[in-house]
C-alpha cells in the first residue's frame, strides 16, 4: 500500500457548537452547568478538499493539572502532574456518518459539512477507577469520587480565588481520525478541538468539623480586661460561636430551557439548599462578661468585622487525607502547597440596642451541678480556660448575617486527589473597657465554614428516567 496522503490541517475545520450559542461565532460564551444538567450541541466538520476519514470521537473530559516549585534541585520548569478524572465517550452509530459503499472509510465532501449531534449529562459520581491511590480511610475515596468544580483557567470574568498552580477544567473534546495506515496501525488526528465549559457540581453538607483540643480552629476565646494601663482587672470576656450553616450557591444560570419539574411528591428530599437564591448564612456570636467585682460593668462593644479565607491546597502527588488548617500551615510538605486569600464579608459597629447586656445571678452552689468544661481559649498566659465563676455575670448575643459577594466566582468546598478547597471565617470584635485610660482589646475567632453547590430540582429523576451514560476514569499520570 502506498503512503497515505494527509491534506494540510488548514483545509479542515472542526467546531463544537453548544445549544444556546448565538448566531455570532465570536466570542463564544462560557456555558455553566451543574450535576445532572444536559450538555447538548453538535460538532460541525468541513473540508476544502475531498478527505477520507475513519471515525469521529466526541467525549466529555475532566482534567486536573497541578504544579509545585522544586526547592531541592534547579529545574527548567516546575514539576507537575495531570489527572484525567472523567472521560465520557459519545457512542456514534454508523448512520451518523455520510453514506459509503459499506467499507470503514467515509469521505468529507467540499461544500457538504458534517454535523454530528451529541449529548452528555454531568454525573453525580465518578467511577472508582478515577481514584486508585492509597488512602487513610474509605471515606476519603468517597470525597475524591465526587466530581470537583471547575477551578482556575480564567473561563469566567470574575476571580475564583485560585492560584496558577492548580486548574480543573471540563470540556467537550472532538477529533476526526484518518484511515489507519498499514505501517503504524494507528489512525492520525486530522483535526481536533476542545470547547471549555464551567461546571459547579451539587454537593451535600458535611457534618461540622471537630474543633476540640489540638485544633487550629478557634470557636471560643476568653480575654482579660483591665480598668487601665496600671489599674486592676475589670473582668474576663468570652466570645463564642458555632460552625454556621453552609453558604449555598444557587444553580448556575443556563441559556438552555430546563425540562419541566416533576410534581412535588416525586421530587427528592432536598439536602442542599431550601431556598438557594443567594449564598448567605447566619453566624451567632455569644458574649459572656465575668466581672472582677460587683463594681465592674460590661465593656462597650465596638467594631465587628468578618472575613472569609479561601484556601486552595494543591499537590503533585495524590493526597491520602483531607487537608485542613494544620495542613495549610505545615512547612514540611515538599510535594504540595497552599494558597490563601481573604475576602471581606461584614464590617460595622455593634450598638447597645443590637446587643444589649443581660445580667445573670447564678443559683446557690448547692443547687448547681457541674455542666462540664469550657473549650474557650485564653489570650492570657496562666489563665484557666474555664472562665465561669460563681458570681454574677453578663451575656449578650450578636447575630451576624453573612453573604458571599457577587464580585467573586465562588467555588464549592471540595477535596479531590490533587486539589482541595476549603474556607474559614475570620471574626474579630473590638471591646472598649470603661475608664479613661482603658485600652481597647480585640477578640478573634477562626471558624470553619462550608460552601455548597445547589442542584436543580427534578434533574436527578429526569436523569434516572433517561438512562445513565458511560463514565471512564483514567489513572494518574504525568502531563
Amino acid at each position: 500500500m502506498g503512503r497515505l496522503y494527509l491534506p494540510p490541517a488548514t483545509l479542515r475545520t472542526i467546531e463544537v457548537v453548544l445549544d444556546g450559542d448565538s448566531d455570532s461565532k465570536t466570542p463564544r460564551p462560557t456555558h455553566q452547568y451543574t450535576t445532572y444538567d444536559d450538555i447538548r450541541g453538535h460538532v460541525a466538520i468541513s473540508a476544502a478538499i475531498p478527505t477520507p476519514f475513519s471515525c469521529v470521537e466526541i467525549s466529555l473530559l475532566g482534567t486536573v493539572r497541578t504544579t509545585h516549585p522544586d526547592h531541592i534541585a534547579p529545574v527548567i520548569a516546575a514539576p507537575g502532574t495531570a489527572h484525567v478524572f472523567l472521560k465520557m465517550n459519545m457512542p456514534l452509530p454508523p448512520s451518523t456518518y455520510p453514506a459509503n459503499d459499506g467499507s470503514d472509510t467515509y469521505h468529507l465532501t467540499p461544500g457538504q459539512p458534517l454535523r454530528i449531534p451529541f449529548r452528555f449529562v454531568i454525573p453525580a459520581h465518578l467511577l472508582p477507577a478515577a481514584c486508585k491511590h492509597d488512602l487513610e480511610s474509605p471515606a476519603i475515596q468517597d470525597a475524591h469520587l465526587q466530581p470537583p468544580p471547575s477551578l482556575g483557567g480564567f473561563l469566567l470574568p470574575r476571580d475564583d480565588l485560585a492560584p496558577e498552580m492548580a486548574t480543573i477544567t471540563y470540556g467537550i473534546h472532538a477529533k476526526i481520525l484518518s484511515i489507519p495506515p498499514c505501517v503504524s496501525g494507528y489512525p492520525q488526528t486530522l483535526a481536533s478541538t476542545i470547547r471549555r465549559i464551567h461546571v459547579t457540581p451539587a454537593s451535600p453538607e458535611s457534618p461540622p468539623l471537630s474543633a476540640g483540643k489540638g485544633s487550629l480552629y478557634v470557636l471560643s476565646r476568653a480575654k482579660s480586661l483591665r480598668r487601665g494601663v496600671f489599674k486592676g482587672k475589670l473582668g474576663t470576656i468570652t466570645l463564642t460561636t458555632t460552625q454556621p450553616r453552609a453558604f449555598c450557591l444557587p444553580p448556575p444560570r443556563t441559556s438552555l430551557k430546563s425540562p419541566p419539574s416533576p410534581p412535588p411528591s416525586t421530587l427528592a428530599t432536598p439536602t442542599l439548599c431550601s431556598d438557594p437564591t443567594d449564598a448567605s448564612t447566619l453566624a451567632t456570636l455569644t458574649l459572656r462578661f465575668d466581672p472582677a467585682d460587683a463594681s465592674c460593668v460590661p465593656p462597650r462593644l465596638g467594631a465587628l468585622t468578618a472575613k472569609i479565607r479561601s484556601t486552595t491546597v494543591h499537590s503533585i502527588t495524590p493526597a491520602r487525607g483531607i487537608p485542613d488548617e494544620r495542613t495549610r500551615s505545615s512547612p514540611y510538605e515538599i510535594h504540595s502547597g497552599s494558597y490563601s486569600t481573604h475576602v471581606p464579608l461584614a464590617s460595622h459597629e455593634v450598638t447597645p440596642a443590637a446587643a444589649p447586656w443581660t445580667y445573670h445571678v447564678p443559683a446557690p452552689a448547692y443547687e448547681r451541678r457541674d455542666s462540664g468544661y469550657s473549650t474557650a481559649e485564653s489570650d492570657d498566659e496562666g489563665q484557666s480556660a474555664d472562665v465561669g465563676n460563681k458570681g454574677p455575670y453578663y451575656t449578650a448575643t450578636i447575630p451576624l448575617p453573612l453573604t458571599l459577594p457577587a464580585s467573586k466566582t465562588w467555588i464549592p468546598t471540595f477535596h479531590s486527589c490533587l486539589v482541595s478547597r476549603f474556607y474559614t471565617l475570620m471574626i474579630e470584635l473590638m471591646v472598649h473597657p470603661t475608664g479613661k485610660s482603658a485600652v481597647p482589646s480585640s477578640v478573634a475567632l477562626k471558624v470553619p465554614v462550608q460552601v455548597l453547590g445547589a442542584g436543580r430540582a427534578g434533574r436527578e429523576e429526569a436523569f434516572e428516567a433517561g438512562g445513565r451514560a458511560v463514565v471512564e476514569g483514567a489513572s494518574l499520570g504525568w502531563d
